[in-house]
């Protein structure tokens, strides 16, 4: 085996690392859970590169404590291989729905997985199944070294499921596509289970880890901060792309009826809340492919590609009707919403925003007379 292939790799993946960690301190000081699953992921895997070079460093070497030592780092390389995959799978799941407390009760399967596999390592010392360390501190895979290769495929396609579900039940995340993280992953993985010898997974993982940083930044930059709805500046990049494909398609602008006298009556905070409970509601309601945009104060647009002005009538009924049972709850303020509907068909973007602001309003003014 080439050695200084091994450090060099293995070097490069963790020098992105580290420059990945100084990189997304910022979203770690927002002290969100994910934020330090996402840490912890890093320095997991740069112990991983190094682990990698240190087994490979000591196979065949007799120092004293060598075997000991060798033993320890192909420990902590079979218990990450999964670990971290499953800490991938909680991340994604944390960041799409922000509920830790979904993670015991919809992965209690991979949990199990995960111990069984962790209780195999340290049956490993006395029942070589995994892997065996001679006397002469030579290392050699056994057969049951391939079920940790199948437990990865099994989180990835966990992850896979989970992605599917989200968006069945709330659209797309535009930002999530699972190749950018999972392919390298798998491809590098892949490669060194079918070349012995070859140390491309630690790397691969680190790759994975940067398209995971660069899909969250795009996200930070497109998504609301107060409501995590899309915000004004992903709607023109919609818009724009969607007008230079020439599509048709359908918006409405919604906004919250004195709103105003909320912040004035209950406070700003409250305010919020009420901001919050309007984009759940806009969200909830978007089943069929409807895009929920925050575009000034209490204003929202909701847009749907389609061939017809009247596209978006069943989700203006979903949205009344959750409006009404929201109302029924008994909270301290009431929502009531008024919406203007416009249907773009080659016209402008100003005129297509124009005409729903224009409807909106006149259907605030008719609530008021």
């Amino acid at each position: 085996m080439d050695l200084r292939s091994i450090y060099i790799t293995n070097g490069v993946g963790a020098a992105i690392l580290l420059i990945l960690y100084f990189a997304s301190k910022t979203r770690t000081l927002r002290n969100r859970i994910e934020d330090r699953v996402y840490t912890i992921m890093i320095f997991g895997v740069m112990l991983g590169c190094v682990a990698e070079v240190l087994s490979y460093v000591l196979d065949g070497k007799t120092f004293f404590g060598a075997r000991v030592l060798n033993y320890v780092v192909n420990t902590y390389i079979f218990s990450a291989n999964v670990l971290l995959v499953f800490l991938l799978l909680i991340y994604v799941d944390l960041c799409l729905y922000g509920d830790k407390t979904r993670i015991w009760k919809r992965y209690k399967p991979q949990i199990i997985v995960g111990v069984v596999m962790i209780l195999a390592n340290v049956v490993n010392y006395f029942v070589p199944i995994s892997y065996y360390i001679s006397e002469l501190n030579v290392y050699e895979r056994r057969p049951f070294s391939y079920a940790y290769y199948a437990v990865i495929v099994y989180y990835c396609v966990s992850i896979t499921v989970l992605l599917k579900r989200f968006e069945k039940e709330n659209g797309a995340r535009a930002f999530f596509k699972f190749g950018m993280f999972v392919i390298p992953v798998v491809v590098g993985v892949g490669l060194q289970f079918l070349v012995y010898g070859l140390s491309l997974a630690w790397l691969a993982s680190a790759i994975g880890l940067v398209g995971l940083f660069m899909m969250q930044q795009n996200e930070m930059a497109y998504i609301d901060s107060l409501v995590s709805t899309y915000n004004r500046q992903y709607l023109d990049h919609i818009l724009a792309a969607w007008i230079s494909r020439g599509e048709t398609f359908v918006g409405a602008m919604v906004d919250i009826d004195k709103f105003k006298s909320i912040n004035d009556n209950f406070g700003h905070s409250v305010g919020d809340e009420a901001l919050k409970d309007l984009t759940r509601i806009l969200k909830q309601a978007a089943k069929y492919h409807e895009h929920v945009f925050r575009f000034a104060g209490d204003e929202f647009i909701v847009l749907k590609l389609t061939d017809t002005p009247r596209g978006l009538d069943r989700y203006m009924k979903k949205v009344k009707t959750l409006v009404d049972e929201f109302n029924a709850e008994g909270h301290i303020y009431k929502l009531s919403i008024s919406y203007g509907i416009s249907f773009f068909d080659n016209s402008d973007v100003d005129t297509f925003l124009k005409e729903m602001d224009d409807r909106m309003y006149e259907m605030k003014a008719c609530g008021k007379q």
